[in-house]
């Protein structure tokens, strides 16, 4: 188990490298001006013979090792020279005689474990780890770093030979296309196997071998991606964005690639082609998650060619209609992260110096007649403006309430144009037919409209894993929406006869069993379960470096069964095999309390203490555990962060006081 201490730690640890790492790159740059230009140039060659030259030319030590640390960047991150970069960092290490400090020892020792890996020398890499826990005292955090990276490769290479049976047994399944893609995300990670060509390749070879699979939009996007913020690779990454956007068009991952593209060229002050990128996500995808950031970006774009009216448009889209209500965390996706809402506000305040006298009568009326009109994509524009320039009338009022849903309206509008105007073929059409149906399910609450899609995509290609999650999405409706179990079971049922060996059927496999569950029948609650552990596992990985799964929840569920049957020595045995054999799932804490519970009422008080305890330990501070226990352990009446502290230190208390 990950303690949580140990997590923190880990944290500390990463956060306090970067900082070092910021902090020698800030000092050099600062020195040398004509490095930093020629890397945001992306003239790296240049930059590494200027570089060269500068280790040659000074005697002070520590400066040396910092332009030593910005050429084994370069190599490393920027032009995957790897051998060059291992040299680097070498040179680095054979400074510790002629008194380097150790903090800057420690760092090349990471960089060096860094760079094995991407080398796929994970034995090496693993060494250099090694040697850093060796120097480090326990209670430093490059000690804890040093660990966790050999755990996590360890795990890594554990599970990449899992991904590879699965992919032998499941040869031309669906679950085979689900472990390919597992194991370029392992090689795409940096904390575990750190091979991003690896990954760019396994991602390819899936979309060569399954290019219509609903995972092949992701790939594409993933390749996209890794060519643009690991490996620096900006006009090959602008292509791969292309493809995404032209091949998977009605994909969530389109909009992404268009403004990873946007973004590309503005850095590039390429602003009227940035220009044109940003505005077709406005049109093409309007209820695209980062729409604030897009029209924060168009004012940019706006202002440097100064077009400065339109500019002040888009500035006053983004301060009225998404600030406001703006988590501060995404103030990072318009480069603001260090800035609070207000401050960002002042700073468009100064940008905007005149008012547009607006007649908001007039615009209402517009919007009222496109919206009759079903023409959701006009209206849009008119109720943004609304909001921008009239913010206390009653049509701003009107006109926000409608916002989002005519959103997503406009989304369903250009979808269903897409079908009808486009010769798409069946894989695609499916797709967009089921995205049809996500909208109306998921963000407009329209289950009657949702149904009547799912059942389009059933109907289109029965047989498609569209189908399937078409057929999974209904069974979802009908028992947790409309609660009719019995029809719900009967569409589960028939995506676990006729789509075996899809992560549907696993799905479908445990939502029977929550059915039975609901319904008290445990038996046929614990079979479904059990069928469900036995499917191969398609883990989520959550901060703190827990692993959520279909089959970690329904061996959970399968003591939870036992527990509300009052078999307790039958759950009491299932949550210590859980607590013993899944150490990093996100129960951890909740099966610790269920265990506490079951000593205590047995009047096993040691255990239960000990229990109680572990659990309380594990929930500091920690919110994924802590919603965990909010979910699965409300029975006890934990409802709120507030009573799981009381109610583990009420017990604690009154076990140990007699």
């Amino acid at each position: 188990m990950i303690k949580i201490n140990s997590i923190f730690n880990y944290f500390f640890c990463v956060i306090s490298i970067l900082v070092l790492q910021i902090s020698m790159l800030t000092s050099t740059y600062g020195q040398n001006e004509e490095v930093k230009d020629l890397i945001q140039q992306q003239r790296y060659p240049d930059a590494i013979e200027v570089l060269e030259t500068l280790v040659g030319k000074t005697n002070d030590l520590e400066l040396r090792s910092q332009y030593y640390n910005q050429l084994g960047e370069l190599y490393y991150n920027y032009t995957q020279q790897y051998p060059k970069a291992l040299n680097v960092y070498k040179a680095i290490l054979e400074m510790e005689s002629d008194g380097l400090p150790t903090a800057e020892i420690l760092l090349a020792y990471i960089k060096l474990g860094d760079v094995y890996s991407r080398m796929g020398k994970y034995d090496f890499a693993i060494s250099s780890f090694r040697t850093l826990i060796d120097m480090a005292p326990s209670t430093q955090f490059v000690h804890q770093l040093g660990q966790q990276r050999i755990r996590d490769i360890r795990m890594a290479l554990k599970d990449l030979m899992l991904q590879r049976e699965i992919l032998r047994t499941y040869k031309g399944t669906p679950i085979h296309v689900v472990a390919l893609f597992q194991i370029a995300e392992l090689y795409r990670t940096q904390s575990q196997l750190n091979q991003p060509e690896k990954a760019i390749e396994t991602y390819q070879e899936l979309l060569e071998k399954h290019p219509n699979d609903k995972l092949a939009a992701e790939a594409q996007w993933r390749i996209a991606h890794i060519r643009h913020t690991t490996l620096h690779q900006f006009s090959q990454a602008i292509s791969e964005y292309e493809k995404v956007a032209k091949k998977y068009p009605t994909s969530n991952f389109a909009a992404e690639g268009l403004f990873h593209i946007g973004n590309l060229h503005k850095e590039a002050k390429r602003f009227e082609q940035a220009l044109t990128v940003y505005s077709s996500i406005v049109d093409e995808y309007p209820n695209f998650w980062n729409m604030h950031a897009v029209f924060y970006s168009l004012g940019i774009c706006f202002e440097e060619i100064q077009e400065y009216s339109k500019a002040l448009s888009s500035y006053k889209i983004f301060q009225h209609v998404y600030l406001p209500t703006l988590d501060p965390m995404y103030l990072g996706q318009v480069a603001m992260y260090d800035k609070t809402v207000s401050e960002v506000d002042e700073l468009l305040r100064q940008k905007i110096n005149t008012l547009t006298e607006l007649i908001p009568s007039q615009k209402y009326d517009r919007l009222v007649k496109y919206v009759d009109e079903g023409r959701y994509d006009q209206a849009l524009p008119l109720i943004r403006d609304l909001i921008v320039n009239e913010p206390g009338s009653q049509y701003a009022r009107q006109a926000a309430s409608l916002l989002r849903s005519y959103e997503h309206l406009a989304t369903i509008q250009k979808l269903k144009e897409h079908i009808t105007g486009s010769n798409l073929n069946i894989s695609e059409k499916n797709r967009t037919q089921l995205q049809i149906a996500t909208i109306f399910e998921r963000e407009l609450l329209d289950y009657s409209k949702a149904l009547d899609w799912y059942s389009k995509v059933i109907e289109y290609d029965p047989k498609s894993t569209y189908a399937a999650e078409a057929h999974y999405r209904i069974g979802i409706i009908y028992s947790d929406i409309l609660e009719k179990p019995n029809t719900a079971l009967q569409t589960f049922n028939t995506v676990i006869e006729q789509h075996k060996n899809t992560l549907q059927a696993m799905m479908s496999t445990y939502q029977v069993g929550e059915i039975y569950r609901r319904l008290q029948r445990y038996e046929e609650a614990l079979r479904a379960y059990q069928t469900t552990i036995g499917y191969p596992e398609r883990e989520l990985y959550l901060p703190g470096g827990y692993n959520d799964s279909f089959a970690d929840r329904a061996q959970f569920r399968i003591g939870r069964v036992h527990y509300e049957d009052q078999r307790y020595a039958d759950a009491r045995y299932a949550f210590e095999g859980f607590i013993k054999n899944r150490p990093n799932s996100p129960r951890f804490a909740a099966a610790h309390i269920y265990l506490g519970v079951m000593c205590q009422e047995s009047n096993d008080i040691e255990k239960a203490i000990t229990y109680y305890r572990e659990a309380e330990k594990v929930l500091v501070d920690n919110q994924v555990q802590i919603q965990m226990v909010l979910d699965e352990a409300g029975t006890f009446g934990l409802h709120s962060s507030q009573q799981i502290t009381q109610f583990l230190q009420d017990r604690i208390q009154r076990l140990t006081s007699d």
